[in-house]
């Protein structure tokens, strides 16, 4: 009798650690998801930094002429909308389906966000520097 009770706890302990074992690879994931958004938005900023600040301060101060690549704007977008995403879900809400190579509902939404925020950007800088006198 004392055998046969074992049997089913040792199972069940078992199927727990199974459990465990899952949940914490699950959040090992999501620590890594998060973490990387982390780096992306820092790579964001370090880029907005370089391209997008220092011309409007070169043009605040009256530099003879400014240089920035309006498509750095496009890269910072991404940077910002895809850092915050993976920082606030981590793996929850995938954005892509690797199996048919494609936009999950997510992945459409973070695009449309994307391109709109570029285009924000682009013509925000644009009329910046428009305003202080460059064209």
């Amino acid at each position: 009798m004392r055998n046969a009770s074992r049997a089913p706890i040792f199972l069940l302990c078992w199927r727990n650690s199974l459990e465990h074992a899952w949940r914490e690879e699950w959040m090992l994931g999501e620590i890594k998801y998060r973490l990387g958004g982390m780096l992306i938005l820092l790579v964001g900023i370090v880029i907005a930094w370089v391209a997008i600040w220092q011309p409007l301060h070169q043009a605040e101060l009256g530099a003879d002429a400014v240089t920035w690549m309006p498509r750095i704007v496009v890269l910072v977008a991404v940077c910002a909308v895809f850092g915050f995403y993976f920082v606030v879900t981590g793996n929850r809400y995938p954005y892509r389906n690797v199996e048919r190579q494609s936009l999950t509902t997510a992945g459409w939404i973070l695009f449309a966000i994307t391109a709109l925020a570029a285009v924000a950007g682009f013509f925000w800088m644009d009329a910046t520097l428009r305003s202080l006198g460059y064209s």
